[in-house]
């Protein structure tokens, strides 16, 4: 018996349709993505603000420095405070000399003839705060009786008059602790003003940073070349 023949399948036409498996759906058209937007600057002007605010933080507890402009003025001030503080120091050493009881005259005018050979006292006390005269030589009397001060205070004072000593300073002491401090001041003045007048041309309480009033400047004479 005979197979049947299975009919050969028809091969159907080539077509190429690549939109035919659409047919029938429902596109959905997208608008494009647009990219993430970068992050706003901050604006200039909130920066410019900040930066100023933490800048005036920074300086708050800063001093402003004075400008070479007002150095004049400084110096000027300085000068003028210099001179009533001398002012001040020549008012309280006449007051010291006035308690003393010395007999000893200053006045503003020296005659012709020692004016080139003799300062005023504080004119010297100012040479010597000011370096212009070195007290290099001083003596202390504390402790010792009024004989034994005398004596010393001699001895001293020559001496310091044959090595050329411009100036030398002379300690008593106040009084405040001591009866015989009074009792030396007494008699170193007695002394200088007399039988000291040869070497000495000029005694003062001494400058505050020197002992004050418990100390003596002594200014001593140019050793005669004869």
């Amino acid at each position: 018996m005979k197979k049947k023949e299975q009919p050969k399948p028809k091969q159907k036409d080539f077509s190429a349709s690549p939109f035919k498996a659409l047919k029938g759906t429902a596109l959905e058209l997208r608008e494009p993505v647009a990219a993430p937007a970068a992050p706003a600057k901050p604006a200039r002007k909130s920066l410019e603000a900040d930066d100023e605010s933490l800048f005036l933080d920074a300086v708050a507890d800063v001093r402003r420095l004075h400008s070479a402009a007002a150095a004049p003025a400084r110096v000027k001030a300085q000068a003028v405070a210099k001179a009533q503080r001398d002012d001040e120091e020549q008012r309280i050493f006449l007051q010291a000399v006035e308690a003393l009881k010395m007999d000893v005259r200053f006045s503003d005018e020296l005659p012709e003839e020692e004016s080139s050979q003799h300062q005023l006292p504080v004119n010297r006390l100012r040479q010597v705060r000011r370096g212009g005269i070195r007290i290099d030589l001083q003596l202390d009397l504390h402790g010792l009786t009024r004989d034994e001060a005398v004596e010393n205070l001699e001895r001293f004072v020559k001496g310091a008059y044959n090595r050329g000593q411009k100036g030398v300073l002379v300690i008593t002491g106040k009084g405040n602790n001591s009866v015989g401090e009074p009792v030396l001041k007494a008699a170193v003045t007695a002394w200088l003003r007399d039988r000291g007048k040869s070497m000495v041309t000029e005694f003062a309480p001494a400058p505050g940073e020197m002992g004050g009033s418990g100390a003596f400047v002594v200014f001593l004479k140019e050793k005669s070349s004869n």
